[in-house]
């Protein structure tokens, strides 16, 4: 069976708009995560974004945190299941680091905040999450199974 050209002229339009789309969100959360960088710029403040991504709806949360006293002072989720979703302020998940997440009501914003304290705690090197180290002296070993010098 022949493919019309009316189909690939939908086929065409449909993955152009998708692609516009994605363009215009890209724009947005790089323009929110400049403001945000740009108004929360001051000593001992950290900005980490962390991700969750479901089947139809995903979450994006971007979390302005005092290093200082491990408080989230600023929330701001994006979720949803379209490119047609925008940044707002979630305040009601502001507080104390470890308890934050436990405060989102939807599954995919808990898990993207979630991830957004992972991503603190790596880059701040939490006890919790350090590797473990490596050995400090390496020996050689001889010939005959013994440790060298």
């Amino acid at each position: 069976m022949a493919m019309s050209w009316q189909f690939g002229l939908l086929l065409f339009a449909a993955f152009t708009a998708s692609s516009l789309l994605t363009l215009v969100q890209h724009r947005a959360y790089q323009r929110t995560i400049n403001r945000v960088a740009a108004e929360e710029h001051r000593p001992g403040v950290t900005l980490v974004t962390g991700t969750a991504k479901g089947r139809l709806r995903g979450a994006v949360a971007v979390l302005v945190i005092d290093s200082t006293t491990r408080h989230v002072t600023r929330c701001l989720v994006m979720a949803g299941g379209s490119v047609l979703a925008r940044f707002r302020e979630r305040p009601e998940l502001t507080g104390p680091l470890r308890e934050v997440a436990n405060a989102a009501t939807q599954a995919a914003v808990q898990r993207a905040v979630e991830d957004a304290t992972s991503r603190f705690r790596r880059m701040t090197g939490d006890a919790a999450t350090r590797p473990t180290p490596a050995p400090a002296v390496i020996r050689p070993v001889t010939t005959d199974g013994t440790a060298g010098p």
